[in-house]
């Protein structure tokens, strides 16, 4: 007897074959079956008629890590259909800690509406505090070099032990953040030496790498110089180049071919974002010399007009289409502290307090205080041609480089975006449905099997008998994404059925808050 039969789907089994006609039936958390059931005998049936059935999504690149205990029900991205999620990306991550950045973390994590204080240090407590709560998705685990680095003070032997310490609870390998934060200040070769462990240990590199636009073609070799202390293993993350930032004519097929050379001798990926705009840290603007010493140093160092004047030459780091006036490629996406501004491109918020872009900026800056480093900025930053050349690139998985989000609560004031309701959905609705930038087989097979292969979780992302029982089934005619950058906070609508790990979790759209999800931790 099956314990659920999904019936007169269409299934895309994640690997890349056609849809065809066939039912899954599931045992426990396994797949037992995926072929034609008549008259199977199940202790629940879920009617698919006139649906897609296929894995559940893995997401490659996420921050769920962030808003996990404050959201363990992963309300955004389990109503599509996201079942695991890479977390612990570029860089940062809220373990291993020290005294001083547990208070940092503390504070942002109660931002995200998570009222308890951090009373971990170790990554492998961290896991231990996130399993005490349970959570509807299955999360694996990166440690943040960044986390690392502020937790060492920067002294190598001890990065290289809470490494290794982080490994042996479990995570799936080291991410570098290296264009912004702690990241920016390390040296190649630092992380070359961090990369010995992950070689020793079997660990993934992952890295939003030191720069996307002038300096790519260095920052893509030095990617590879690590990947290869590394092991060999290892995944760029959000490969792309930004529009009019500087990068030369054909920086990004240089460095896709760059990454199908070294594939002879690693297995490397890249992954790529869903939409022409982007996220990003304000403070990921400002150059080093302001940060050093803290966020709230920072801030108050704005009141100051020569600072102000030094940083229109020095903030060139990031987003560097500033420098050439384009202002209106930027909007203010979160500040609590200015936040009837938040929503308003910089041309706007200028015309409204009579001032300049960049004082502006300096503004909302000075006014976020010791939160100076959780200003979110969006900007337009990509062509469409140029998201949908990396959707289709065939070394390229799909992530969305967001958070599982709510509609409610403190963490509806710091989502006010589409990716991070509809990031997902916005693959199969706009680029499989409406544009077809890529076939709903292949789209899949980018967002399941493509991602557990490549990250070591090789028994979920498919359907066929013995995989875990991650699945989804959704009406592609019926897709909608709600969430819009005008009115972002509505959840996305068209998946009707979610299991993880054979858990019912989502049913006939409505969440049940069930909480299977499990931490899926390094294979030997």
């Amino acid at each position: 007897m099956l314990d659920v039969l999904i019936s007169g789907g269409s299934v895309v089994d994640g690997e890349g074959g056609a849809a065809r006609p066939a039912d899954v039936g599931i045992v426990g958390d396994r797949i037992v079956a995926v072929e034609p059931l008549p008259g199977a005998d199940a202790g629940r049936t879920i009617d698919a008629t006139g649906m897609t059935v296929c894995p559940g999504l893995i997401d490659p690149h996420s921050h769920s890590d962030w808003t996990v205990l404050a959201n363990p029900t992963a309300e955004s991205t389990i109503r599509q259909g996201v079942t695991t999620e890479i977390v612990g990306n570029c860089g940062v991550t809220y373990a291993p800690l020290s005294d001083a950045s547990a208070q940092t973390v503390t504070e942002a994590l109660r931002a995200n509406g998570y009222p308890e204080p951090v009373t971990w240090r170790g990554f492998g407590e961290l896991l231990d505090a996130v399993a005490g709560v349970g959570t509807t998705q299955n999360l694996a685990w990166l440690v943040g070099h960044s986390a690392i680095r502020e937790a060492a003070e920067g002294v190598p032997d001890r990065m290289t032990a809470l490494l290794e310490e982080a490994m042996a609870a479990g995570a799936l390998g080291l991410s570098t953040g290296l264009e912004y934060g702690a990241g920016r200040r390390a040296e190649t070769g630092e992380l070359v030496a961090l990369a010995g462990v992950l070689a020793r240990r079997g660990g993934l590199y992952t890295s939003h790498i030191r720069n996307r636009d002038a300096e790519l073609a260095a920052a893509v070799e030095e990617f590879f110089t690590i990947a290869r202390a590394a092991g060999g293993w290892a995944q760029l993350s959000h490969l792309n180049v930004r529009d009019q930032t500087g990068a030369p004519e054909g920086a990004w097929q240089w460095a896709v071919a760059r990454l199908e050379q070294e594939r002879t001798g690693m297995a490397v990926l890249a992954d790529m974002t869903p939409f022409e705009d982007g996220i990003g840290l304000a403070a990921g603007l400002l150059p080093a010399w302001l940060l050093d010493d803290g966020a709230a140093t920072a801030a108050r160092r704005l009141d100051d007009p020569l600072v102000r004047q030094r940083l229109r030459r020095d903030c060139d780091r990031y987003w560097r289409f500033v420098h050439r006036g384009q202002w209106e490629r930027v909007t203010l996406l979160n500040s609590p502290a200015t936040a009837e501004l938040e929503g308003l491109s910089f041309p706007e918020i200028a015309a409204r307090l009579g001032r300049d872009e960049w004082d502006c900026l300096f503004d909302v800056l000075r006014a976020a205080g010791p939160d100076l480093g959780s200003v979110q900025l969006m900007g337009r930053l990509f062509t469409e041609g140029h998201v949908a050349e990396a959707i289709r690139h065939p070394l390229f998985c799909l992530g969305v480089d967001g958070y599982t989000s709510r509609v409610d609560g403190p963490l509806a004031l710091r989502c006010k975006h589409p990716l991070f309701f509809a990031g997902h959905v916005h693959y199969l609705a706009h680029h499989v449905r409406d544009r077809g930038t890529l076939n709903l087989e292949t789209a899949i097979h980018k967002m399941t099997a493509m991602v557990a292969d490549h990250f070591g979780l090789g028994d979920r992302g498919r359907l066929r008998p013995g995989a875990k029982a991650d699945v989804i089934t959704f009406d592609l005619a019926g897709l909608r994404e709600n969430s819009t950058r005008k009115e972002p906070l509505h959840y996305a609508t068209g998946v009707t059925n979610v299991l993880v790990n054979g858990t019912v979790v989502v049913d006939d759209g409505v969440h049940t808050g069930a909480r299977p999800g499990r931490h899926l931790p390094r294979r030997s």
